[in-house]
């Protein structure tokens, strides 16, 4: 397994992120502090500056194993699941925009809060809202996968979302799709919400589960809640994960000592042999 944390490079209204505003310095903690990667969190990727991002990752040696992109529907209100065509195509430019830079750093895109809400109204609009957004899921599929991008789907609980709340569900939703670049991101703060069995569900997940976060059941860094990481690290050791776990956590009680809280937990865990 190897290690990653969340960034931004903007002050996000999305609160489990390190460093959020100064992406630099992130980076170069993530480095100081022995990460193997860094996660992107993007707004726009069409409106960063691409050459010094990439020249920052060269600078300190690290990988981009995914852009996180639910900044585009906390700060702007685009879903995938919203059956407005002026937002449809607004959102699938921006995801279209992620891809293309994911091509760049060899990273994954994720659709995640970026997914929205089905309607609160009928049963038959909620049904056009999930269909809507299984649509968008399979065409940003197919155009990632012209440009040899993979993308990942998060499991959110009930209370940021009304579906794709359980692995089961995200599941089903990723199949559905009939892509085979799309797969599942596990987020053990949601799943403490969701899952009546952890541990059974990242192993109903199987080769499907190519990400993974990190966090307590508070979303703090894993050691000031209640989760059994050890446990959770070995069902990843026994089903022979070899993606990365991420850090995507509350900087409590501010960046540099969240990171380093995170990393001095999870570093014996993934380097302890089973």
């Amino acid at each position: 397994m190897q290690t990653c944390m969340a960034l931004s490079p903007t002050k996000a209204l999305f609160a489990p992120l390190l460093f959020s505003g100064d992406l630099e310095r992130g980076m170069q903690a993530a480095s100081q502090l022995g990460y193997d990667g860094v996660e992107f969190n993007l707004l726009n990727s069409d409106s960063v500056d691409q050459e010094a991002i990439l020249s920052w990752l060269q600078k300190y040696e690290l990988s981009v194993p995914s852009i996180g992109t639910g900044q585009s529907y906390f700060q702007e209100g685009l879903s995938l699941a919203d059956t407005s065509q002026e937002v449809q195509h607004k959102v699938r430019e921006r995801m279209c925009g992620h891809i293309r830079f994911a091509s760049r750093l060899h990273a994954r895109v994720v659709i995640g809060s970026v997914r929205g809400k089905l309607s609160s109204g009928s049963e038959t609009e909620r049904q056009a809202g999930y269909h809507t957004a299984l649509e968008a899921a399979a065409t940003l599929g197919a155009y990632a996968a012209e440009l040899g991008v993979e993308l990942t789907v998060e499991p959110i609980n009930r209370y940021e979302t009304n579906f794709l709340n359980t692995i089961e569900e995200t599941l089903c939703f990723i199949r559905a799709t009939n892509c085979s670049n799309i797969g599942l991101l596990a987020d053990t703060f949601h799943m403490n919400i969701e899952e009546a069995d952890m541990l059974l569900s990242l192993q109903a997940a199987g080769d499907l589960l190519w990400h993974v976060h990190f966090a307590d059941s508070n979303r703090y860094a894993p050691g000031m809640g209640h989760l059994d990481f050890q446990q959770l690290v070995r069902k990843l050791k026994e089903m022979d994960y070899q993606g990365y776990v991420s850090a995507e956590i509350i900087p409590v009680p501010d960046s540099d000592s969240a990171a380093r809280k995170w990393m001095d937990f999870i570093r014996p865990l993934i380097s302890r042999k089973l």
